[in-house]
C-alpha cells in the first residue's frame, strides 16, 4: 500500500467548498467530476491536474490563488502500526481442540469416507 501525501490542497478545497455552501455532490455536478473524485481530492488521496484546479476555482467562484496552501495547517495523521491487529478471543466459543464429534453428530458436508473415518476413531 502506498503512503498518502497531505499537501494541504484537500483541506483548502474542503474549506472553500463549505464556504460556498456546496456539498461534494453539488460541486461534482458543477465541475463535471464524480463525487468520489472530489472526496479523494479532499482526503489527499489524489493530486489535481492544473485543469482540475481551474475548473474547481471557477465552480467555487474563486481565483486559483485561493488554493494556496501556505496558510493551511498540516494535518498530522497518527502512525498506523504495521501488520495485522491482534486477534480478540471469543469467550463464548469453546476452543476447537476440545470439541469432539460423535458419529451421530455428522458435520455438514461430510460424506462417506470421512464419516467412516469418524466412526473408526470413536471405536
Amino acid at each position: 500500500m502506498s503512503e498518502q501525501k497531505q499537501s494541504g490542497f484537500g483541506a483548502k478545497l474542503r474549506q472553500l467548498r463549505e464556504a460556498a455552501g456546496l456539498t461534494q455532490e453539488a460541486l461534482a455536478e458543477q465541475t463535471g467530476m464524480h463525487k468520489f473524485g472530489i472526496a479523494k481530492l479532499e482526503r489527499g488521496e489524489r493530486e489535481p491536474a492544473w485543469a482540475t484546479v481551474r475548473t474547481l476555482a471557477k465552480a467555487l467562484g474563486v481565483n486559483c490563488l485561493a488554493f494556496d496552501v501556505e496558510d493551511v495547517p498540516a494535518i498530522e495523521q497518527p502512525a498506523r502500526p504495521r501488520g495485522r491487529p491482534p486477534k480478540t478471543p471469543d469467550t463464548d466459543a469453546p476452543p476447537s481442540a476440545t470439541v469432539k464429534r460423535t458419529a451421530s453428530e455428522k458435520p455438514a458436508g461430510m460424506k462417506g469416507k470421512g464419516m467412516k473415518k469418524l466412526k473408526e476413531k470413536e471405536q
